[in-house]
């Protein structure tokens, strides 16, 4: 992953909570003057003035202890940092990530730069889209400096310059139209939208800020359809599902949580050996969910140990790893033992009962990795992200 790549993530991450309400610019999660010390830190990163930057993030928590997205904000540049650090420092800022990111997430459960950076933590390989080309890539940092400066009309000039760089790069148009739409240009920014999930249909981000400017249009049915069809591209990204729910819940059709806490860990270290980590929070609970979750640890690091030749997918093992654990609670069950009490492990198991145990893991865990079987399932059943969501009224 290439350092230009994780910064236009993150500037295009930084503006997403904000891409349903144009109108509210400013209104990025606290009051005065923790807003304007967030502002002047967004652009000081986009000027590639880091430790300023993280200065200015601290300097806005200070200022509203309560507030998430400073926190959430400075995870996300300790993450970009953690890319082209040396490798005896990256492991160290990547945690250093990690614990800003659960920090704004404890303040703010659906902070959605928390949310991504702790999935991009968990799940560090990015989405299978085009890269730009050198001339491209240096007109889209351009442009992004000029996006955090809230220079739109220069921002503008900038995109539509990498969109004739490299037109195969999606995410030069889908910067494009997020500019049109911050000046409620609905119609040109739709055009825009389109073109870049025509370009690159697994542009996620692309089908989600098409949805918001279908709805912004008064095209309620076509803006819900456009986000089975972010989900469909990359289940992971959590904007997504939440602007899902909200469509939903306001006809009356909410969704539940899954809440998933996997609490285990495999990790292959450097003498190729695979190591269990229980995270600390769900290891100090020692209740009847830590031995499965200590039964899913062992299972894969067994299931890879065994795969020598890496013949099997990581959806493979992932798969065999929770009918095993799933397979092991029940039996425990039966025996008299205590049975699990995690809501998220019991929804999955529910899921498992009815043979819905793929999708579970497809739709509601998904990983990078298992792109190939989200895309073997999705093709042998059309329409089944809507009929999962429609049937089971559960996200990640």
């Amino acid at each position: 992953m290439t350092f230009h790549r994780v910064l236009t993530l993150a500037v295009l991450l930084a503006v997403a909570h904000i891409a349903a309400a144009p109108r509210a610019r400013a209104d990025i999660g606290c009051g005065q003057p923790c807003r304007g010390l967030v502002l002047e830190a967004k652009s000081l990163e986009g000027q590639a003035r880091y430790q300023e930057a993280l200065t200015k993030y601290k300097k806005a928590e200070q200022a509203d202890p309560t507030a998430s997205m400073p926190l959430s904000l400075a995870a996300g540049l300790v993450l970009k940092l953690s890319t082209v650090a040396p490798q005896d420092k990256a492991q160290q800022l990547r945690d250093m990530s990690r614990a800003l990111a659960e920090r704004a997430a404890q303040l703010e459960a659906d902070d959605p730069v928390a949310q991504e950076v702790l999935r991009m933590l968990d799940d560090p390989a990015p989405p299978p889209l085009h890269q730009p080309n050198a001339r491209a890539a240096k007109l889209m940092a351009e442009g992004e400096a000029a996006f955090a400066r809230q220079d739109l009309r220069l921002a503008l000039a900038k995109y539509e310059a990498t969109m004739l760089a490299d037109p195969q790069y999606s995410s030069a148009w889908v910067a494009a139209g997020n500019c049109l739409y911050m000046q409620s240009s609905w119609t040109r920014a739709e055009t825009l939208f389109r073109a870049a999930t025509v370009i690159e249909p697994h542009n996620s981000q692309a089908w989600r800020y098409l949805s918001d400017v279908l709805f912004y249009q008064d095209q309620r049915t076509a803006a819900e359809a456009a986000l089975y069809k972010a989900i469909e591209a990359d289940p992971s990204q959590r904007l997504t599902w939440g602007k899902l729910a909200g469509y939903r819940a306001s006809a009356g059709m909410p969704l539940a949580t899954l809440g998933l806490r996997r609490g285990v860990r495999v990790m292959e270290n450097a003498q190729g050996e695979y190591v269990i980590s229980l995270d600390p929070q769900t290891d100090a609970e020692k209740t009847s969910d830590h031995a499965i979750r200590l039964v899913l640890g062992m299972t894969e690091a067994q299931l890879r140990t065994d795969d020598k030749d890496r013949r099997k997918s990581a959806f493979e093992i992932e798969l065999a790893t929770w009918r095993q654990a799933l397979k092991t609670a029940d039996e425990a069950e039966a025996r008299g033992d205590a049975g699990m009490l995690d809501p998220g492990l019991l929804q999955v198991r529910a899921l498992a009962r009815q043979g819905q145990l793929e999708p579970a893991i497809l739709l509601l865990m998904f990983r990078q990795a298992y792109r190939p079987a989200l895309q073997a399932w999705i093709a042998a059943n059309p329409g089944g992200v809507k009929y999962f969501i429609d049937r089971y009224g559960v996200m990640p």
